[in-house]
């Protein structure tokens, strides 16, 4: 008796006159990545042919690592750092290893480590997003790769998040401001792009006063002598509301703020360690806790790999606080 040859994946590309690639994501319901008129003949040949997959070769290529991948927005902000430590924390302490990737505050960089990642062999991600494209993460989530997303939501509700109370603190803030006779906040901040921290604490900020001017930077290469024309820093009742805070640190500690008679503060914004304090110990600021942020999204992403418990979609916000 002739044993029949068992049909391999090359076989069904090489009948379809596709690319092996192809069938997999047949194989693995990613028909959104191919013509409807493949994923129809894909189908009728693999009916015809009675093809089984090697369920042995399945497993060992769906085998995840104890890698995570960590991609930061910007890994020169303290954000970033701190929260990786928190991240770091709760993976070693399960036999995980943290890698971390820079999107270095660029769109296309991030999806091409978004794509790099992809295609090696992580266990999860762990994003702090720059584009608000569903799609860059999708791919993770349709082959049950386990995704968090730290410090920014991309709006689908369909991700596990961690954020802060970025509109509620800044409002609280912005409300004592007034109290003490404020009439005018200029807001400073890096290019908004839709980054929902930003958008979040510009509403803030707006909801209390709702005229106020809004100045886009760069960070790394700040002009302070150009940024000081556009504000009318002498004003007492004019406040500088920085959100971020390697910009509040380079405002402290090049302005004439500091060193004026002793005055009501007329400078805040977020912060991440406690150096905006030491420069300024009598200033209120609104205090984050990337440290805790970054724990708690790896507590999720361990959660996401226990087979036991269901992949509940959960957005927990760490309290931020005017401090």
């Amino acid at each position: 008796m002739t044993k029949t040859k068992k049909l391999t994946i090359n076989d069904i590309a090489t009948k379809a006159n596709v690319s092996t690639a192809t069938v997999s994501r047949y194989l693995n319901g990613q028909l959104n990545q191919m013509s409807a008129t493949t994923a129809s003949k894909l189908k009728k040949i693999i009916k015809e042919t009675a093809y089984i997959r090697n369920s042995a070769a399945v497993q060992l290529a769906k085998q995840k690592s104890n890698l995570v991948a960590v991609v930061a927005s910007n890994i020169d902000e303290y954000f970033s750092s701190e929260y990786f430590k928190g991240v770091v924390s709760i993976l070693s302490a399960q036999g995980y290893i943290g890698v971390l990737f820079d999107s270095n505050s660029d769109e296309i960089t991030e999806s091409n480590l978004l794509e790099s990642v992809y295609n090696q062999n992580f266990a999860g991600l762990i994003l702090q997003p720059l584009s608000t494209q569903h799609h860059l993460i999708d791919k993770f989530t349709n082959n049950h790769i386990p995704v968090v997303l730290i410090d920014r939501d991309i709006g689908n509700g369909d991700i596990s998040t961690v954020t802060t109370n970025n509109f509620q603190v800044t409002k609280f803030a912005m409300e004592s401001f007034l109290g003490k006779g404020f009439k005018k906040v200029t807001i400073i901040t890096e290019p908004v792009n839709r980054i929902s921290t930003r958008v979040e604490r510009i509403a803030g900020v707006r909801s209390v006063f709702n005229h106020a001017q809004l100045i886009e930077v760069d960070t790394d290469h700040l002009n302070l002598s150009e940024l000081s024309d556009d504000l009318d820093i002498k004003n007492p009742t004019h406040l500088l509301f920085v959100l971020k805070e390697r910009l509040l640190i380079q405002l402290l500690a090049n302005t004439d703020l500091l060193h004026e008679p002793k005055t009501q503060q007329r400078l805040t914004g977020f912060i991440d360690t406690n150096i905006p304090k030491y420069l300024a110990p009598t200033y209120k600021f609104i205090q984050q806790s990337p440290y805790l942020m970054g724990a708690t999204a790896a507590e999720l992403l361990m959660t996401q790999f226990s087979e036991q418990q269901p992949t509940d979609i959960k957005q927990i916000v760490i309290p931020s606080h005017f401090e």
